[in-house]
């Protein structure tokens, strides 16, 4: 029989951007590392790497948009005899364009897969870990769920609603000695964009627009080496880069100088569309 791994890992997301970054960057001997995404070619590509870095990949093609799907792969491949030591739950999507131009099913997709996939694998993991007194959940959220983002509302309140899932659950976790933790970036260069939906605007638009506000795009391997970094350390809830720090202290104390920024999104939006 072989040996039980040191250290299991869930990665949703794992496919591309901060989720395969994670995994990559986690990967070394005697680590179990479950690789959970939709697109089945990438997810091979980066279980390559993570086989090749030592550690044991487990590749779950699911589309987390999908609730009952997802909740049978959550009972037939976690069920609470398993250990799992550490979740990321990094998968989203995002969409661009003004409120009055967005469909019901829109409000749908971000709701399923950025806000109710989340809470759906938090309250099965955090469950079993309950039982055991032992685990870690890392949420991966945004810079948008403090300050809002106009043009990508829709995504902003689902980011919204992981901070408030975040800000209880951290404290009911102490008790049984699970770790919550968020981490909320600003602008990262992933697919999230280029696979965004977009009403009355286009991903040359956006990125255009993007650009012109003049906030660093950090790459997603330094994403994730920071935020392996700071959950290694302890620290619970943290933004990154540096401006986005600086707006999640800024939001509730100088509402004005965000105002100033979600004017300059507007204007640009409005130039470009």
């Amino acid at each position: 029989m072989a040996a039980a791994p040191a250290e299991t890992i869930v990665i949703t997301g794992a496919s591309s951007g901060i989720g395969r970054e994670l995994a990559i960057q986690s990967a070394e001997p005697g680590k179990e590392i479950w690789l959970v995404g939709r697109n089945e070619a990438r997810l091979a590509e980066v279980a390559g790497i993570v086989a090749e870095r030592g550690a044991v990949p487990m590749v779950l093609r699911l589309d987390l948009s999908d609730t009952s799907a997802a909740s049978e792969a959550l009972q037939r491949h976690f069920p609470a005899e398993k250990r799992i030591d550490t979740v990321y739950l990094s998968a989203a999507v995002t969409l661009f364009g003004e409120v009055r131009d967005m469909l019901a099913e829109d409000w749908d997709l971000m709701y399923r897969t950025t806000l109710l996939s989340p809470v759906q694998w938090v309250h099965h993991f955090y469950s079993n870990m309950v039982a055991r007194k032992n685990g870690r959940i890392v949420l991966v959220s945004s810079l948008a769920a403090y300050a809002g983002y106009p043009t990508a509302t829709a995504y902003a309140t689902m980011k919204a609603g992981m901070l408030g899932l975040y800000r209880s659950l951290v404290h009911e976790g102490k008790a049984h000695n699970v770790a919550i933790h968020i981490v909320s970036p600003g602008y990262v260069d992933t697919n999230i964009y280029k696979s965004a939906v977009f009403r009355k605007t286009s991903f040359e638009r956006t990125m255009k627009q993007i650009e012109s506000l003049g906030f660093p795009v950090l790459s997603a391997a330094r994403t994730a080496e920071v935020i392996l970094r700071s959950v290694r350390r302890g620290k619970a809830e943290f933004a990154l880069p540096g401006y986005a720090s600086l707006m999640t202290w800024l939001a509730p104390r100088a509402p004005i100088l965000i105002d100033m920024v979600h004017a300059r999104i507007i204007k640009r939006f409005r130039q470009n569309s």
